[in-house]
């Protein structure tokens, strides 16, 4: 097989070259910029792929901090599954964003961002130890920040400021975890199953639940989980939808990744069960399922409700993380991937209809399906997905997560999670299905001389029908992916 170990930055650098070239090469045809960008993320998406195919484990070291300490990638299991999302999405990603930003004051500065951002996320993936994950993930964060307050609106910048602090927050949590573990134990490259032995975890208990509360909240707060939730619904409004979509798709995700690897690839999930940690980190999850589908089914604001059903939909992960069994860590694996695609496709319907009409409120969407059709199609699929409606991947992963919680030996959490769950799928077809149905129903009192059909730009659209097909053939055909997901979990238990 083809050693790759030193291509495995490719992905990484290649996007951030292109980042700093792109103002300097000072392009001024749409055209050029369009092949330029598209063409850099193709490139990218199709090297990590290549790696994936040819190059399973394969490793390499960027640099040494000291004799015991480097910055390095590896090509796991994980990072694979992880990549090779965000290699797919962000094609669609910034294909759409060249309908939605064309002729925009700030394009160049936009896309120069959403490249870097692409390659600190793949970098995140493949790291291969906790000080190599963090540098990437504190990376991501400071690329995100100038992709929210892109209009350079005072409103917008403030919402850029509040997801800053947070994450900030968050970090500095995460980081203080990481050096009481560092105390513990030495941190070395992560490994299936975790790297602390019985008597380390017995001797160094109090330090050892201390730094694992800290480093499950400080990632916690960029997956949106309670109490450190309040970022998103204050991002996401003010982001463009090209940025809103991987906030929600795939940056959160990078906060359940952390935790993934502090829990299953540091610790150990031994380490954890049965401790008032997991019952904690449990009630928290649930706590913010609930929660955010509630605040979801108020919301009169389109975005703001996606937001909300993100921090809802992303706990449905966390939940099954917090679990500790290899069923449910598959269901988790799988409630990323589908929840990705949903979450994505219903953030980039919901720019189509604000670049197009200027609506932004949920009631204002009445009739909307007559005028536009296809996208409201594609918002329809993303929704049932979500709600957990068979055939569609959401249901697939619930009903992995709600077996899996029934099955386990977490006490009142092994019926509430599955009660929480089951009352949380039907407020996100309270908070979805209204929509639909008056955008395609809009009824007897409605104008239909009013309305106007629009044609938007392929460059939307296209984007939207792909994925969603995408998404169909997922939800479809899941079992080679329940397969992988169910073998990387066995091997982390």
């Amino acid at each position: 097989m083809f050693n790759g170990n030193g291509l495995l930055a490719l992905p990484v650098i290649f996007p951030f070259l292109a980042a700093v070239l792109l103002p300097i090469l000072k392009m001024e045809s749409p055209r050029a910029k369009q092949i330029y960008t598209v063409g850099t993320v193709a490139a990218t998406s199709l090297a990590m792929c290549f790696l994936v195919w040819q190059c399973p484990d394969a490793q390499m070291t960027l640099y040494r901090i000291d004799e015991g300490l480097a910055v390095g990638l590896r090509l796991d299991a994980l990072a694979t599954v992880y990549n090779l999302l965000v290699a797919v999405l962000w094609v669609g990603i910034v294909i759409f964003s060249h309908g939605y930003i064309h002729h925009d004051r700030y394009e160049n500065r936009y896309y120069s961002f959403l490249l870097a951002l692409l390659g600190s996320l793949l970098g995140l993936g493949m790291a291969d130890n906790i000080i190599s994950f963090y540098l990437f993930y504190e990376l991501m964060t400071f690329l995100t920040f100038p992709l929210i307050c892109h209009s350079m609106r005072k409103e917008d910048v403030q919402a850029a400021v509040t997801f800053l602090v947070y994450s900030i927050f968050g970090a500095t949590l995460a980081l203080v975890g990481i050096v009481l573990l560092n105390g513990i134990t030495d941190i070395g490259i992560f490994t299936p199953g975790g790297l602390l032995d019985a008597t380390m975890a017995t001797i160094h208990g109090n330090v050892l639940k201390i730094a694992l509360l800290l480093l499950i909240f400080g990632f916690g707060c960029k997956a949106g989980m309670y109490p450190l939730q309040a970022w998103l619904p204050v991002a996401h409004p003010a982001a463009p939808a090209p940025v809103s979509a991987p906030l929600s798709a795939l940056i959160t995700k990078a906060g359940a990744l952390g935790i993934i690897r502090v829990v299953y690839n540091m610790v150990g999930p031994a380490v954890l069960r049965g401790t008032w940690i997991q019952y904690l980190w449990l009630g928290a999850t649930l706590l913010t399922v609930f929660m955010g589908s509630m605040l979801a089914f108020r919301e009169p604001l389109l975005k703001k409700r996606l937001a909300y059903s993100s921090i809802s939909q992303i706990s449905y992960m966390l939940f099954g993380l917090a679990v500790l069994s290899a069923e449910a860590f598959t269901g988790a694996l799988l409630q990323m991937v589908f929840h990705a695609f949903a979450k994505l496709i219903l953030f980039l319907c919901a720019g189509v209809i604000i670049h197009e009409t200027g609506r932004q409120m949920v009631d204002e969407l009445k009739g909307i399906g007559k005028e536009m059709n296809l996208v409201m199609c594609c918002f329809t699929l993303a929704s049932l997905s979500l709600i957990g409606i068979p055939p569609m991947g959401g249901f697939v992963s619930k009903w992995y997560l709600i077996t899996a919680a029934l099955e386990a030996p977490i006490g009142i959490f092994s019926w509430l999670g599955p009660v929480v769950l089951l009352v949380s799928a039907l407020l996100t077809a309270g908070y979805l299905l209204p929509i639909i149905i008056g955008a395609f129903f809009p009824g007897s009192d409605y104008d239909y001389s009013k309305r106007v059909k629009r044609k938007s730009s392929w460059t939307m659209t296209g984007p939207l029908v792909v994925l969603s097909a995408l998404a169909i053939l997922l939800s479809l055909f899941p079992h080679k992916l329940t397969s992988f997901f169910a073998a990387l979990a066995g091997s982390l238990m």
